[in-house]
């Protein structure tokens, strides 16, 4: 929240970062839909991609819409990625004028890396992956903001069996069933 640091740009010692749990590429795509930006290298890309319409409730947007006015007091911001994946848009990011002069990092993972308290279930997993070929496996991640059916997630399932392809398929809790019910499917 820009509006809880905004006194950090008279400490001349200090510095604030915006943290973006989001991509590079989905924070690039609300910059430039918000902005009404066009990228000429990109604009194919960004057909393809679903629309952002609805993505947000008025509250939401009229939260945002007022720490705008904030965003200048930052340093820059820390993006959960990783230069390797997503090193175009955190490029493409540092050159919106919404980010002139703003430091972009990159710093992954963010997520608990701990494995420490990994189950048995998992520990089969990653011996199988450590004996597979480099990329050879195919990482799926909808992340945590997209929840299937049971439908799609059979859908989903039949074609990843069907494609012959080596795969890891991560799917959140909340895709295991009725989470109120304790139902797993």
């Amino acid at each position: 929240m820009s509006y809880n640091v905004q006194d950090v740009s008279s400490l001349p010692n200090a510095e604030s970062y915006m943290f973006n749990c989001i991509s590079a590429l989905t924070s690039y795509s609300l910059i430039s839909l918000f902005f009404g930006m066009s990228d000429q290298h990109e604009e194919e890309l960004l057909k393809k991609l679903p629309s952002l319409e609805g993505i947000m409730t008025d509250e939401i947007r009229d939260l945002s819409a007022s720490q705008q006015r904030y965003l200048d007091i930052r340093s820059g911001d820390l993006n959960n990625t990783s230069r390797v994946i997503e090193g175009k848009y955190l490029d493409l990011l540092a050159q919106t004028e919404l980010n002139m002069n703003k430091k972009q990092w990159a710093i992954v993972p963010i997520l608990r890396t701990k494995f420490d308290h990994i189950s048995n279930r998992e520990n089969i997993c990653l011996d199988w992956l450590n004996k597979q070929p480099p990329r050879s496996v195919l990482y799926i991640s909808f992340g945590t903001t997209t929840s299937f059916s049971d439908r799609e997630i059979k859908d989903l399932a039949m074609g990843l069996e069907q494609s012959k392809q080596k795969f890891i398929w991560v799917l959140r809790d909340a895709d295991r069933g009725d989470i109120f019910k304790g139902e797993d499917r």
